[in-house]
Order: C-alpha cells, then structure tokens, then sequence
C-alpha cells in the first residue's frame, strides 16, 4: 500500500512539473497578452532621457533566450518584449524592477551605467538556471 501511495506521489509531482515548462503560454500569460508594463522609479527622473529607443525582442524556449546581450546608453529607452517560443518564461531584471512574462513588453528608462543580469523569472524545469543574459548600459 505503502508504495502504491508513493508511486502516485512521484507519478502526479512529474506531471506537476512537466505541465509547467512543456505549457507555451499559462492562463495569465494568455489573459495578459500584449499588454505593456511600464516600470519606472523616481530615480529615473533625474536622468535627461536621449530620446533613443533600443527595442530587443527576446524570444525564449527550453532552455535558453535567443538574445543574450542588449545594449543601451544611458537615459534611452529600453522596451523589451518577450515571446515564448516553448515552454513558459518570463524575464527578470532586479535592478529596474522588470517582470515580464511571455507576450508582455517592459518600457524603461536606464539611469546608471553598468552591466545588468537578465534571467527567466518563472521556474520552467532543470535548465531554468541558464537562461539568463545581460542589459549593457553605456
């Protein structure tokens, strides 16, 4: 009986797991898609934006980001949109308090110089670890 139960333990935690990166867009994902983040800070206001856009379309799958490096000057505009190609994603960068998962954009300002690491936000399975890239700012 004993084993029974923990078969059906294993059994159902793999299924868990499975349906969580081999799904290409979550309920919120799909109520959410295309809709724009705007994540600002005060401190953001103190920089002269140069009026230049620096657009990067990221797409993500098992288990890497398709872009690794984006680059920008300070006081542009960074917006990044992320598309999940497989599985499902989402884009952290702390330092700008970015959140973004698959079919959103985030818009921002970038205020310091610097290099700042960029990481798939949603737990999506063993390789989750190496998705990650970085924001270069000038």
């Amino acid at each position: 009986m004993k084993n029974k139960l923990f078969s059906l333990v294993i059994l159902s935690l793999l299924v868990f797991a499975l349906a969580a990166c081999g799904s290409d867009k979550s309920s919120e994902e799909k109520a959410t898609e295309g809709t724009t983040t705007d994540k600002t800070t005060s401190e953001e206001a103190t920089v002269k934006p140069t009026g230049n856009v620096v657009e990067a379309t990221v797409n993500a799958k098992n288990f890497e980001f398709d872009v690794k490096e984006i680059k920008a000057h300070v006081g542009d505009t960074v917006k990044i949109t992320l598309v999940n190609d497989a599985g499902a994603h989402g884009i952290g960068i702390d330092e700008y308090n970015v959140d973004i998962k698959g079919g959103e954009t985030a818009e921002f300002v970038v205020d310091k110089a610097g290099e700042f690491d960029y990481y798939c936000s949603l737990l999506c399975g063993v390789g989750h670890d190496k998705m990650a890239g970085k924001l270069i700012v000038e």
